[in-house]
Protein backbone atom coordinates (compact mmCIF):
# COMPACT_ATOMS: atom_id res chain seq x y z
CA UNK A 1 0.00 0.00 0.00
CA UNK A 2 1.51 3.40 -1.04
CA UNK A 3 0.84 6.92 -0.83
CA UNK A 4 1.48 8.74 -4.69
CA UNK A 5 0.28 12.43 -6.48
CA UNK A 6 1.94 15.14 -8.10
CA UNK A 7 2.02 18.65 -7.53
CA UNK A 8 2.62 21.92 -10.39
CA UNK A 9 3.85 24.60 -8.37
CA UNK A 10 5.47 27.65 -9.87
CA UNK A 11 9.11 29.09 -9.25
CA UNK A 12 10.36 32.30 -10.97
CA UNK A 13 7.57 32.35 -13.28
CA UNK A 14 7.64 29.12 -14.30
CA UNK A 15 5.70 25.93 -14.06
CA UNK A 16 7.31 22.63 -12.44
CA UNK A 17 5.39 19.16 -11.99
CA UNK A 18 6.90 17.16 -9.09
CA UNK A 19 5.50 13.92 -9.19
CA UNK A 20 5.83 11.48 -6.13
CA UNK A 21 5.40 8.03 -4.46
CA UNK A 22 5.73 6.38 -0.86
CA UNK A 23 6.51 2.47 -1.42
CA UNK A 24 5.35 0.51 1.99
CA UNK A 25 4.91 -3.47 1.72
CA UNK A 26 4.45 -5.91 4.49
CA UNK A 27 7.62 -8.01 3.77
CA UNK A 28 11.45 -6.43 3.39
CA UNK A 29 12.15 -6.11 0.75
CA UNK A 30 15.19 -5.22 -1.66
CA UNK A 31 15.21 -2.27 -3.14
CA UNK A 32 17.98 -2.36 -6.55
CA UNK A 33 19.65 0.85 -6.81
CA UNK A 34 18.76 2.90 -10.43
CA UNK A 35 20.73 2.77 -13.20
CA UNK A 36 20.14 4.75 -16.83
CA UNK A 37 19.47 2.22 -19.82
CA UNK A 38 18.11 2.94 -23.13
CA UNK A 39 14.93 1.01 -24.65
CA UNK A 40 14.45 -0.74 -28.62
CA UNK A 41 12.34 2.79 -29.17
CA UNK A 42 15.76 4.53 -28.45
CA UNK A 43 14.59 6.00 -25.14
CA UNK A 44 16.58 6.82 -21.94
CA UNK A 45 15.23 6.04 -18.75
CA UNK A 46 15.38 4.77 -15.18
CA UNK A 47 13.14 2.23 -13.81
CA UNK A 48 12.88 2.16 -10.04
CA UNK A 49 12.81 -1.74 -9.13
CA UNK A 50 12.44 -4.25 -6.76
CA UNK A 51 13.42 -7.75 -6.27
CA UNK A 52 10.77 -10.55 -6.53
CA UNK A 53 11.16 -13.91 -6.74
CA UNK A 54 9.61 -15.74 -9.46
CA UNK A 55 9.72 -12.49 -11.54
CA UNK A 56 12.26 -11.21 -13.82
CA UNK A 57 12.68 -8.89 -14.94
CA UNK A 58 12.04 -7.21 -11.09
CA UNK A 59 8.66 -5.19 -11.52
CA UNK A 60 9.36 -1.54 -11.48
CA UNK A 61 7.43 0.42 -9.21
CA UNK A 62 8.38 4.11 -10.64
CA UNK A 63 9.95 5.72 -12.97
CA UNK A 64 10.91 7.76 -15.46
CA UNK A 65 12.26 8.44 -18.63
CA UNK A 66 14.61 11.49 -20.73
CA UNK A 67 11.25 13.15 -22.37
CA UNK A 68 9.45 13.71 -18.32
CA UNK A 69 7.12 10.31 -18.76
CA UNK A 70 7.19 9.10 -15.55
CA UNK A 71 4.69 7.01 -13.71
CA UNK A 72 3.89 5.74 -9.99
CA UNK A 73 1.51 3.29 -9.03
CA UNK A 74 -0.45 1.95 -5.82
CA UNK A 75 -2.83 -1.22 -5.11
CA UNK A 76 -6.49 -0.74 -5.14
CA UNK A 77 -8.16 -1.95 -1.80
CA UNK A 78 -11.69 -3.05 -1.86
CA UNK A 79 -14.11 -4.30 0.52
CA UNK A 80 -13.24 -7.46 2.96
CA UNK A 81 -15.26 -10.74 1.65
CA UNK A 82 -16.80 -13.63 3.79
CA UNK A 83 -13.64 -14.59 4.64
CA UNK A 84 -11.82 -11.76 6.03
CA UNK A 85 -9.68 -11.38 2.94
CA UNK A 86 -8.55 -8.28 1.10
CA UNK A 87 -10.17 -8.37 -2.53
CA UNK A 88 -7.26 -6.55 -3.83
CA UNK A 89 -5.12 -5.99 -7.41
CA UNK A 90 -3.56 -9.17 -8.33
CA UNK A 91 -0.62 -7.28 -10.16
CA UNK A 92 0.01 -10.15 -12.82
CA UNK A 93 3.55 -9.69 -14.01
CA UNK A 94 2.30 -7.99 -17.05
CA UNK A 95 0.84 -5.43 -15.37
CA UNK A 96 4.47 -4.51 -14.47
CA UNK A 97 5.66 -4.70 -17.98
CA UNK A 98 2.91 -2.68 -18.75
CA UNK A 99 4.12 0.00 -16.26
CA UNK A 100 7.91 -0.32 -17.74
CA UNK A 101 6.55 0.36 -21.61
CA UNK A 102 5.39 3.53 -20.21
CA UNK A 103 9.20 4.75 -20.27
CA UNK A 104 10.44 2.91 -22.48
CA UNK A 105 7.98 3.40 -25.06
CA UNK A 106 6.60 6.91 -25.21
CA UNK A 107 7.54 10.35 -25.50
CA UNK A 108 4.05 12.02 -24.04
CA UNK A 109 2.07 11.10 -21.00
CA UNK A 110 -0.59 11.34 -23.33
CA UNK A 111 1.23 8.70 -25.76
CA UNK A 112 1.33 6.04 -23.05
CA UNK A 113 -2.25 6.72 -21.37
CA UNK A 114 -3.50 5.65 -24.64
CA UNK A 115 -2.04 2.47 -24.44
CA UNK A 116 -2.51 1.88 -20.96
CA UNK A 117 -6.38 2.50 -20.86
CA UNK A 118 -6.73 -0.27 -24.21
CA UNK A 119 -4.49 -2.58 -21.59
CA UNK A 120 -7.11 -2.15 -18.32
CA UNK A 121 -9.52 -3.00 -20.96
CA UNK A 122 -8.92 -6.28 -21.49
CA UNK A 123 -9.18 -7.33 -17.75
CA UNK A 124 -12.87 -7.35 -18.11
CA UNK A 125 -13.11 -10.77 -17.27
CA UNK A 126 -11.39 -10.37 -13.96
CA UNK A 127 -13.69 -9.80 -10.82
CA UNK A 128 -10.78 -8.97 -8.81
CA UNK A 129 -8.91 -6.39 -10.94
CA UNK A 130 -8.29 -2.84 -9.88
CA UNK A 131 -5.46 -0.67 -10.18
CA UNK A 132 -4.42 3.07 -9.48
CA UNK A 133 -1.81 4.42 -11.51
CA UNK A 134 -0.34 8.28 -12.35
CA UNK A 135 1.04 8.80 -15.53
CA UNK A 136 2.75 12.61 -16.40
CA UNK A 137 5.13 14.62 -18.06
CA UNK A 138 6.11 18.09 -17.97
CA UNK A 139 2.58 19.61 -19.18
CA UNK A 140 0.13 17.01 -18.08
CA UNK A 141 -0.61 14.03 -15.06
CA UNK A 142 -3.34 11.76 -15.86
CA UNK A 143 -4.51 9.71 -12.06
CA UNK A 144 -6.31 6.72 -13.37
CA UNK A 145 -8.45 4.46 -11.81
CA UNK A 146 -9.97 1.01 -12.84
CA UNK A 147 -11.94 -1.97 -12.21
CA UNK A 148 -12.75 -5.05 -14.14
CA UNK A 149 -12.31 -3.16 -17.49
CA UNK A 150 -13.68 -0.11 -16.58
CA UNK A 151 -10.94 2.68 -16.63
CA UNK A 152 -11.99 6.38 -15.35
CA UNK A 153 -9.57 9.21 -15.73
CA UNK A 154 -8.71 12.48 -13.97
CA UNK A 155 -6.49 14.92 -16.44
CA UNK A 156 -4.46 17.47 -14.22
CA UNK A 157 -2.62 20.67 -15.05
CA UNK A 158 -2.45 22.47 -12.27
CA UNK A 159 -2.32 22.24 -8.68
CA UNK A 160 -2.11 18.84 -6.60
CA UNK A 161 -2.91 15.48 -6.70
CA UNK A 162 -2.42 12.32 -3.92
CA UNK A 163 -3.83 9.22 -3.91
CA UNK A 164 -3.49 6.49 -1.38
CA UNK A 165 -5.33 2.86 -1.83
CA UNK A 166 -8.54 2.89 -1.85
CA UNK A 167 -10.93 4.35 -5.32
CA UNK A 168 -12.49 7.29 -5.39
CA UNK A 169 -13.94 6.87 -8.80
CA UNK A 170 -15.58 3.29 -8.19
CA UNK A 171 -18.24 2.23 -5.83
CA UNK A 172 -16.80 -0.87 -3.39
CA UNK A 173 -13.43 0.60 -1.88
CA UNK A 174 -12.35 -0.58 1.52
CA UNK A 175 -14.48 1.30 4.02
CA UNK A 176 -13.09 3.02 6.99
CA UNK A 177 -13.79 0.67 9.71
CA UNK A 178 -11.44 -1.70 7.59
CA UNK A 179 -8.86 0.03 6.49
CA UNK A 180 -8.03 3.49 8.53
CA UNK A 181 -4.43 4.00 7.45
CA UNK A 182 -5.70 4.39 3.39
CA UNK A 183 -7.98 7.30 4.29
CA UNK A 184 -5.87 8.77 7.66
CA UNK A 185 -3.02 9.19 5.40
CA UNK A 186 -4.75 10.44 2.34
CA UNK A 187 -6.34 13.33 4.80
CA UNK A 188 -3.14 14.22 6.10
CA UNK A 189 -1.05 13.83 2.72
CA UNK A 190 -3.98 16.35 1.06
CA UNK A 191 -3.41 18.95 4.37
CA UNK A 192 -0.08 18.91 3.87
CA UNK A 193 0.12 19.75 0.55
CA UNK A 194 -2.64 22.76 0.51
CA UNK A 195 0.07 23.62 3.13
CA UNK A 196 3.16 23.82 0.92
CA UNK A 197 3.47 22.27 -2.52
CA UNK A 198 6.70 22.58 -3.70
CA UNK A 199 9.95 20.32 -3.70
CA UNK A 200 10.58 21.00 0.22
CA UNK A 201 6.54 20.42 0.98
CA UNK A 202 6.48 17.15 -1.10
CA UNK A 203 9.58 16.14 1.23
CA UNK A 204 7.58 17.06 4.08
CA UNK A 205 4.95 14.24 3.13
CA UNK A 206 7.28 11.73 2.25
CA UNK A 207 8.69 12.04 6.56
CA UNK A 208 5.15 12.83 8.34
CA UNK A 209 4.60 10.95 11.11
CA UNK A 210 1.57 12.81 12.38
CA UNK A 211 0.24 9.86 13.59
CA UNK A 212 3.48 8.39 15.06
CA UNK A 213 5.40 5.60 14.49
CA UNK A 214 2.54 3.44 13.11
CA UNK A 215 0.90 2.08 10.58
CA UNK A 216 -1.48 4.87 9.81
CA UNK A 217 1.56 7.66 9.42
CA UNK A 218 2.16 8.24 5.82
CA UNK A 219 5.99 7.64 6.79
CA UNK A 220 4.54 4.10 7.65
CA UNK A 221 5.55 1.08 10.56
CA UNK A 222 4.98 -1.67 11.16
CA UNK A 223 3.32 -1.23 14.23
CA UNK A 224 -0.02 0.40 15.47
CA UNK A 225 1.36 2.02 18.85
CA UNK A 226 4.31 4.10 19.57
CA UNK A 227 5.07 2.67 22.71
CA UNK A 228 5.64 -1.36 21.89
CA UNK A 229 6.95 -1.11 18.19
CA UNK A 230 8.29 -4.81 18.79
CA UNK A 231 5.37 -6.62 19.53
CA UNK A 232 2.02 -4.56 18.91
CA UNK A 233 -0.01 -6.37 15.96
CA UNK A 234 -3.88 -5.27 15.00
CA UNK A 235 -6.05 -7.74 13.05
CA UNK A 236 -7.39 -4.40 11.69
CA UNK A 237 -4.52 -3.32 9.93
CA UNK A 238 -2.35 -5.20 7.74
CA UNK A 239 1.91 -4.27 8.71
CA UNK A 240 2.77 -2.41 5.86
CA UNK A 241 5.58 0.05 6.54
CA UNK A 242 7.95 2.19 3.94
CA UNK A 243 10.56 1.39 2.12
CA UNK A 244 11.36 3.30 -0.53
CA UNK A 245 10.05 7.34 -1.84
CA UNK A 246 11.30 8.76 -4.76
CA UNK A 247 10.60 12.47 -6.19
CA UNK A 248 10.51 13.16 -10.12
CA UNK A 249 11.10 17.14 -10.76
CA UNK A 250 10.50 18.13 -14.28
CA UNK A 251 12.13 21.22 -14.73
CA UNK A 252 11.52 22.98 -18.24
CA UNK A 253 14.11 24.53 -20.25
CA UNK A 254 15.26 25.65 -23.98
CA UNK A 255 14.99 22.02 -24.68
CA UNK A 256 11.64 19.91 -25.40
CA UNK A 257 12.30 17.78 -23.43
CA UNK A 258 12.93 18.84 -19.36
CA UNK A 259 15.57 18.68 -16.84
CA UNK A 260 14.42 15.47 -15.03
CA UNK A 261 15.61 15.63 -11.46
CA UNK A 262 15.30 12.28 -9.11
CA UNK A 263 15.36 12.23 -5.38
CA UNK A 264 15.15 8.79 -3.97
CA UNK A 265 15.55 6.81 -0.36
CA UNK A 266 15.84 2.90 -1.04
CA UNK A 267 15.49 0.38 1.65
CA UNK A 268 14.33 2.82 4.12
CA UNK A 269 12.14 5.69 4.72
CA UNK A 270 12.75 9.10 3.91
CA UNK A 271 12.71 10.07 7.69
CA UNK A 272 15.20 7.73 9.07
CA UNK A 273 17.56 7.14 6.09
CA UNK A 274 20.35 8.69 3.69
CA UNK A 275 18.61 10.41 0.08
CA UNK A 276 19.89 10.56 -2.85
CA UNK A 277 19.46 13.27 -5.57
CA UNK A 278 20.54 12.60 -9.43
CA UNK A 279 20.03 13.90 -13.13
CA UNK A 280 20.13 11.02 -14.52
CA UNK A 281 19.62 12.26 -18.31
CA UNK A 282 23.08 14.25 -17.85
CA UNK A 283 25.79 12.08 -16.87
CA UNK A 284 26.02 12.70 -13.00
CA UNK A 285 26.44 10.36 -10.12
CA UNK A 286 23.79 9.98 -7.32
CA UNK A 287 24.50 12.67 -4.10
CA UNK A 288 23.54 12.24 -0.54
CA UNK A 289 21.10 14.77 0.59
CA UNK A 290 17.59 14.56 2.64
CA UNK A 291 15.14 14.74 -0.14
CA UNK A 292 12.93 17.25 -0.82
CA UNK A 293 14.77 20.18 0.06
CA UNK A 294 16.65 20.53 -3.17
CA UNK A 295 14.68 23.79 -4.46
CA UNK A 296 18.73 25.34 -4.64
CA UNK A 297 18.80 22.32 -7.93
CA UNK A 298 15.24 23.39 -9.65
CA UNK A 299 16.77 26.60 -11.53
CA UNK A 300 14.72 27.03 -14.61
Amino acid sequence: MCTIGNSFWTTEGHTINTIFKQCDLVDATNFIEPVVRQSQEGIKYVAFTREKKYEKPNPAWAGVNEYGVSFVAADSYLKKNENGLWKKAENKPTVFETYLTIITNFRTAKEALIYVKAYYETYKSSEEFTDILMISDQKESYFIETLNGVVRIIKRTNGHFVSTNHCRMFYGTAPYDQNHSTFLRLNRAEALLQKRDDDTGIGDLLRDSYYGKTVWSICRYASVTDQDIETSTSADEDMFFTQAAVIFTLVPNNNPSPKVICEYVINGNAKDSTGYVWCPFENTAPQQVCIGKNENLIKV
